[in-house]
């Protein structure tokens, strides 16, 4: 046999290149992301995916969540458990010693986490705390902590996360279902706000952080998105002409859609509108079709903060189209604001 077939011979050995499972594991580090945040998404205020030591960091107002995201493609494959736990140990007793940290959480999609050997005692898309956990499990988390790592603060979360292209994310998928039927009653939604956070949040762990740049999503970041997508689009063109005789609906629309989507979620704006509305709406005679009334009358009151549109009848016709949309939306506005502690 010639040295070039003898199978000892690595001179031709092709080099498995594929980035598959890196793009998995940053695939992963994101559901989790997000999973970890609709879970204090009342209490979060930033976040950040892969921060300066751990590959999430979610600052609340207690203080902070540091965790580990560790994951395998396939389903069953416990084969490095125990390398990718003590791994995840080691990072997270450091984080132990950090006054800020309120919770320390492994989170992963190994079916038994804490062993390469053992049969799991663990559900999917379930959390255990520390003392609820099997004594042999506390035992190895007690070991790698050490005796000063504050088993109290420990939390492992399995994920369920695994298949191919959309598939993987259907446990992160239900967990958005699950926030907006609770904050809109309607999960519609769910995966036009998956492609948006995952975006979101892809772009954010890429942002190397340091001391000076910290490059933390705010949750108005992260939560304004939510209220652009449930709004979809400003009113239609036939509530449009309720208020306004511009005879060019689509261009305004076009036009000027970053101004629609900016002043809609401000919350100044937002309150101002409603707050005034709502106080004359108690004296008007026909409630249901007052907000007509309401806008055509009142658009002018809020024609200072649009003088850089030098064109009168276009900086009307705006107005009236945000004034008239955000009183259509304030319910779903203001629900959203209120589940998720958005000021």
């Amino acid at each position: 046999m010639s040295k070039s077939q003898n199978s000892t011979d690595t001179s031709n050995r092709v080099v498995d290149t594929n980035a598959s499972p890196s793009a998995y594991g940053w695939c992963f580090q994101v559901g989790a992301g997000i999973t970890l945040m609709l879970d204090n998404v009342k209490s979060f205020n930033s976040l950040k995916i892969e921060g300066a030591s751990d590959d999430i960091e979610i600052t609340t107002e207690t203080g902070k969540i540091y965790a580990q995201a560790k994951s395998v493609t396939q389903i069953g494959n416990r084969r490095n458990a125990s390398r990718s736990f003590n791994d995840a140990m080691r990072l997270l007793k450091n984080d132990s010693k950090n006054a800020d940290a309120i919770q320390l959480v492994y989170i992963t999609n190994i079916e038994n986490p804490l062993s390469s050997k053992s049969k799991s005692a663990f559900q999917y898309d379930r959390s255990y705390e520390f003392s609820i956990l099997p004594s042999d499990a506390q035992s190895k988390i007690k070991n790698k902590g050490g005796e000063e790592f504050p088993t109290e603060k420990f939390l492992l979360y399995i994920l369920s996360f695994f298949g191919t292209g959309n598939n993987k994310f259907e446990s992160v998928k239900e967990k958005i279902s699950e926030f907006l039927r609770d904050s809109i009653n309607d999960h519609s939604y769910s995966q036009s706000l998956l492609n948006s956070w995952f975006e979101t949040f892809m772009l954010n762990a890429a942002d190397k952080p340091d001391i000076e740049k910290k490059l933390e999503l705010s949750k108005r970041d992260v939560i304004v998105p939510v209220i652009i997508l449930v709004i979809n689009q400003p009113i239609n063109e036939y509530e449009f002409s309720n208020v306004s005789d511009y005879d060019n609906y689509d261009e305004i629309c076009q036009e000027f859609r970053e101004t629609i989507n900016r002043q809609i979620y401000d919350y100044e704006f937002f309150a101002s509108v409603i707050a005034d509305y709502l106080s004359k709406l108690n004296r008007a005679v026909d409630h249901r079709n007052y907000k007509y009334t309401y806008v055509k009358e009142e658009w002018s009151n809020y024609e200072a903060d649009f003088s850089a549109i030098s064109d009168a009848t276009v900086r009307e016709a705006l107005i009236k189209l945000l004034l008239l949309t955000v009183i259509n939306n304030r319910n779903k506005i203001s629900k959203i604001r209120e589940a998720t502690n958005l000021c």
